[in-house]
C-alpha cells in the first residue's frame, strides 16, 4: 500500500469512528432539547417563516446584554433544509463536528506534516469534550470550529512568502473567524479573543502591516455590525449595562484571597485538560503535562518555525484565560471553556509529532497512541452500549419530548385541548415548539390558544427543588378535575384534566 494511499485510509478510518460516534445518538433521537434551544429555534423560525430579521440574538446572561444574530442567521440554513426539524439541525451540528475533524487534519498537515494532521484530527475526533460539542444544538458548540479557523489564519500568516493582498485576506478572514468565535460564546470568546490579539503583538508582529490590521478590523466590524446597529438605536443600552456591572461581574470578591481564586480556576483548566485528553483520569493528565514539560525542553529548539509559532501562540492564550479567569466573578461553567481542548490537543499533538521526527522511534509513539486512544475511546465501553438498551435519559431528551406530543394528541383524538407545562427551567420554549412545528406537521392542528374543556398538565420533574412543583401543583388544583395521570419517558408526568 502506497503511502498516499495509506494516508487516505487512516484519515476515513478517523472520520468514520468519529462520524458514529457524533451521530450515534442524533438518529435515535437521544440529543438533548432543552429550553434555550427552544428558544432558539423559535427566534429562527421567525426570521425563516415571518422573514424578520433580527440585529441581535439571544441573552448573554447579564440582563441588557445579548449576543449578535449570527448563531441564528446560521442556524436558519439547517432549519430551511430540514424544514424546521430539530433532529435535521442536531445533525448539521454534527456534521459541522466531522467537518472539524477534517479541517484539524488540514491545519496539522500544513503546520506540521502528514503525520501531525493525521494524529490532530484523530484526537479531534475520540476526545469526549469535542464529541459532546458536536452533539447538542448550543451555540458554544461552534467554537472549537471557528477556533481551528483561527489557527489555520494564523498559520497561512506564518509565511514570509505571502504576498501583501494575501496577508490581507488572512486577516480578514481572522477578524471575522474571532468575531463569530465571540458570538458564539461570549466569555470564551472574549479572552481568546485577548489572547490572539497579543499572540498577533508578540509572535506574528512581522506579518502585520496597516494595511492588513485594517483588513482585520474590518472583519471584525462585519460580525459587530448588527449590534452595533442596535446600540445606535437604542441609546448604546448594552454599553452602557456592560460598564455599570463590570464591578459586579468581572472581578472576584474581596472574601476570597487571590491565591485561592487562582488555585480554582487552574482546577478548572486541568479538569478540562484530563476531560479532553485522558479520559477523565488526572494521573495520566498529569503525566502528560510532564510529557509536554520534557518535549518543550529537549526539542523544541529542533521544531520547525511554524510549529513554535503556534507553540506560543497556544501558551499566550492560555495565559490569557487564567489571568482571565482568576478576576472573573463567576464559576467557571464548561462552556466557558468550550474551544480549550482545542489547545490542549494541539499542543500534546505538536509535540508526538516533534518527538517523532527526533527519535526515529515509531514503534514508541506508536504504543503511546494506542494507549491514549484507548483511553479517551474507551472501546470496552463503546461495545458495551451498543448491546445495552436504548437509553431512555431524562425530560431533556428529544425523543422523550416527542413522545409527551404523541401521548397529548392521540389522548385528545382529535379534540381542541391546551396545555401548560412545569418545567424547572421556568421557561416553555421546547413544547411551544414541538407543538408548533411536530403536533402541526404530524396532527394537522396545534393547541387552542383560547380556554377549552380539555387540557393538558405536562409536568417535569424537579430534582433540585422537588417542593417547587408541589407549590406549583398546590396553586393549580382547582383548574380542572384530573380524569388521569400518565408517567411517560423520562419521568415527564402527564396529566389530563377536565374543566368544570
Amino acid at each position: 500500500m502506497s503511502k498516499k494511499l495509506f494516508v487516505l485510509f487512516g484519515l476515513l478510518t478517523i472520520l468514520i469512528i468519529g462520524s458514529w460516534i457524533r451521530l450515534s445518538g442524533i438518529i435515535d433521537n437521544s440529543f438533548a432539547f432543552t429550553y434555550d434551544v427552544g428558544r432558539d429555534m423559535l427566534a429562527v423560525e421567525n426570521i425563516v417563516v415571518n422573514h424578520k430579521i433580527t440585529l441581535i440574538g439571544q441573552t448573554a446572561g447579564i440582563e441588557g446584554i445579548f449576543y449578535g444574530p449570527w448563531w441564528y442567521f446560521i442556524l436558519g440554513i439547517p432549519f430551511f433544509i430540514f424544514s424546521g426539524n430539530p433532529q435535521g439541525i442536531a445533525f448539521f451540528m454534527g456534521i459541522i463536528g466531522i467537518i472539524t475533524i477534517l479541517v484539524s487534519y488540514i491545519t496539522g498537515k500544513k503546520i506540521g506534516g502528514v503525520f501531525l494532521g493525521i494524529i490532530f484530527a484523530s484526537f479531534i475526533s475520540i476526545s469526549s469534550l469535542m464529541v459532546l460539542s458536536s452533539s447538542q444544538i448550543w451555540n458554544p458548540n461552534l467554537a472549537p470550529f471557528f477556533v481551528l479557523l483561527v489557527f489555520l489564519m494564523l498559520y497561512e500568516l506564518s509565511f514570509e512568502s505571502k504576498s501583501e493582498t494575501s496577508k490581507a485576506k488572512y486577516l480578514l478572514l481572522l477578524g471575522l473567524f474571532l468575531g463569530l468565535t465571540i458570538d458564539m460564546e461570549i466569555v470564551f470568546g472574549i479572552l481568546f479573543f485577548l489572547g490572539i490579539c497579543l499572540s498577533l503583538i508578540f509572535v506574528f508582529r512581522k506579518k502585520l502591516t496597516i494595511r492588513g490590521m485594517l483588513f482585520f478590523v474590518a472583519g471584525l466590524l462585519f460580525i459587530f455590525s448588527p449590534r452595533i446597529v442596535f446600540e445606535v438605536r437604542h441609546d448604546f443600552l448594552m454599553t452602557k449595562t456592560f460598564i455599570s456591572s463590570i464591578s459586579n461581574s468581572f472581578f472576584s470578591p474581596k472574601n476570597f484571597s487571590i491565591f485561592d481564586v487562582f488555585i480554582s480556576k487552574v482546577v478548572s483548566l486541568f479538569d478540562t485538560w484530563n476531560a479532553a485528553l485522558a479520559g477523565q483520569n488526572s494521573i495520566v493528565g498529569f503525566m502528560l503535562i510532564i510529557f509536554i514539560f520534557l518535549g518543550l525542553l529537549f526539542f523544541y529548539k529542533k521544531m520547525q518555525n511554524a510549529e513554535k509559532q503556534i507553540i506560543k501562540t497556544i501558551f499566550i492564550v492560555m495565559v490569557v484565560f487564567l489571568i482571565g479567569l482568576t478576576f472573573f466573578n463567576q464559576a467557571v461553567w464548561r462552556h466557558y471553556l468550550v474551544g480549550i481542548p482545542v489547545l490542549y490537543i494541539l499542543l500534546v499533538s505538536l509535540m508526538i509529532n516533534a518527538i517523532r521526527i527526533v527519535l526515529k522511534k515509531f514503534w514508541v509513539i506508536f504504543f503511546m497512541l494506542l494507549v491514549l486512544f484507548w483511553i479517551n475511546l474507551n472501546p470496552t465501553q463503546v461495545l458495551d452500549n451498543i448491546k445495552n438498551p436504548l437509553w431512555e435519559g431524562n425530560a431533556a431528551v428529544y425523543r422523550n419530548q416527542l413522545f409527551v406530543i404523541d401521548y397529548v394528541y392521540s389522548d385528545a383524538k382529535g379534540r381542541d385541548f391546551k396545555y401548560i407545562v412545569y418545567t424547572p427551567a421556568v421557561h416553555d420554549y421546547t413544547y411551544r415548539y414541538l407543538f408548533s412545528w411536530y403536533g402541526k406537521k404530524k396532527y394537522g392542528y396545534i393547541p387552542s390558544q383560547k380556554n377549552t374543556r380539555l387540557f393538558y398538565v405536562i409536568l417535569e420533574p424537579d430534582y433540585d427543588l422537588p417542593f417547587r412543583l408541589k407549590d406549583w401543583l398546590k396553586d393549580r388544583q382547582g383548574d380542572g378535575i384530573i380524569q388521569k395521570e400518565k408517567i411517560v419517558k423520562g419521568g415527564i408526568t402527564v396529566q389530563t384534566r377536565i374543566r368544570k
